[in-house]
Parts: C-alpha cells; sequence; structure tokens
C-alpha cells in the first residue's frame, strides 16, 4: 500500500511538472547570450568605438580579477569604454555613482538601459549592444 501511495505521488508530481513546464517564462540570461555569440571575430577596436557611441558604460574595481580579464580582452582599445571606477582608491574612483546606479557585482556592464552583470567575450558584447561590425 506504502509503495503504491509513493508511486502514485510520484507520477503526480512528474505529471505536474510536464504540464507547467511549457508555461514557465524564460528570460535569456547573461550565458545564454555568451553562448549566442558568433563565430566570426569581433574587431575590439570597432566594438569600443561602437559601445561609446551608444554610451554603454562598465562599472568595475581596479583590484577585481574579473574586471581585468575584461579589460584584456579589449586590449588597447580598452582606453574609449566608458568605464567607471567603484573603489574611491582607484584612480578617478566614482563610488557615488556606483552606488547611485545600485552596482551588486564588478564587472556591470549597462547597455541600452539594461545592465548585465560578469565578463563577457567581445561577440556577446556585440550581440547585447546591437554591433554589426567585425
Amino acid at each position: 500500500m506504502k509503495n503504491s501511495l509513493r508511486y502514485l505521488l510520484f507520477g503526480l508530481g512528474v505529471g505536474l511538472a510536464i504540464a507547467l513546464v511549457p508555461r514557465l517564462a524564460v528570460t535569456p540570461s547573461a550565458d545564454m547570450v555568451m553562448a549566442q555569440g558568433t563565430s566570426q571575430a569581433i574587431s575590439p577596436q570597432g566594438l569600443a568605438n561602437h559601445l561609446k557611441k551608444i554610451n554603454a558604460k562598465m562599472y568595475g574595481a581596479y583590484w577585481c580579477p574579473a574586471c581585468m580579464k575584461q579589460k584584456e580582452l579589449f586590449g588597447s582599445a580598452f582606453k574609449k569604454i566608458n568605464y567607471i571606477e567603484c573603489d574611491p582608491q582607484g584612480t578617478n574612483g566614482q563610488p557615488e555613482l556606483c552606488k547611485q546606479a545600485n552596482i551588486r557585482a564588478y564587472p556591470t556592464w549597462e547597455i541600452n538601459g539594461k545592465r548585465y552583470e560578469g565578463v563577457y567575450p567581445l561577440e556577446g558584447l556585440a550581440q547585447l549592444s546591437g554591433y554589426q561590425g567585425h
């Protein structure tokens, strides 16, 4: 009797899960966007120019390893990025802007009014920002 009840409850649980899955809304996550990056090489210089043109921002801290990795992906083109240093001890530190923007993680990109936390490959940033060049 106990086993029959267990199987019945298990079956009901599986059936309910199957019925609900199609109704769940999935918002693309950062990982999804990064995985959908193009296979073509993106020009760091071209992308940096585009991000500057659309007033994209990267919030970070000078001591943050992930921020350093993001900067390395751009190389010398990073100097064109609108970078906001969140640590008051960093060069041109602007912690008040980071606080006003409610920055919770480094790096955080602000692109077209949306926030994206974490390191992104150039292809992912190109997709998020609508950059079409290579």
